[in-house]
């Protein structure tokens, strides 16, 4: 009976000291488990650290090139409405020129018709056909009025005034000598007006 007693005591002991040992070795296994967890745990915390940097800086590349593009954009629109610009103002100054142009010609031609129609009445005085000759002076004058007209639309100062001293050197009353200085008066202003424009 003491053998049994020996050899049930060896089992209880055997089984007692497995199960301290396999207490052990279970500790051992939660612990290495946990420790797989947490640096599993932290892999996956440095990944998303390192994606969220990685999106934040995808981001800010692509807000800055959305910025670029839309500054090259605008730039480019400033640049094409500048040009339009200047394109619209020489053609209006075009334009103004050659209104201008026209006007000064018509006023110079109606001007060399009435000094001429003045020189032949002038002439003519004393005979038959003097009153006709009057008669075409004085229409020739109410056509520089006309032509004096559009000189006062178009401008400028200078250009009026030399067209006013250049009609009133074509009055009857008038020098003969004063038409000349008025008349080149008249062009040289004309001429530094569509210089100018």
């Amino acid at each position: 009976m003491t053998a049994w007693i020996a050899a049930g005591s060896a089992v209880a002991g055997a089984l007692a000291g497995g199960a301290l040992t396999g207490w052990f070795t279970l500790a051992a296994a939660r612990k290495q488990a946990q420790g797989a967890v947490d640096a599993a745990a932290r892999q996956a915390d440095a990944a998303w650290a390192a994606g969220q940097r990685q999106a934040d800086a995808a981001w800010e590349a692509g807000r800055r090139q959305a910025d670029a593009a839309w500054e090259a954009g605008r730039l480019q629109a400033d640049a094409q409405l500048d040009v339009a610009r200047q394109t619209l103002t020489a053609q209006h100054l075009a334009a103004q020129r050659e209104v201008r142009r026209t006007a000064y010609a018509a006023f110079l031609v109606a001007t060399d018709t009435a000094h001429q129609r003045r020189r032949e009445w002038q002439q003519a005085l004393g005979r038959p056909q003097a009153a006709d000759c009057r008669d075409r002076y004085r229409s020739a004058l109410h056509s520089v009025t006309e032509a004096l007209t559009l000189v006062r639309l178009e401008g400028p100062d200078p250009v009026v005034s030399a067209a006013e001293a250049l009609e009133r050197a074509l009055d009857a009353s008038a020098p003969v000598n004063q038409h000349q200085p008025a008349h080149t008066a008249f062009l040289d202003a004309a001429r530094r007006a569509l210089a100018a424009a």
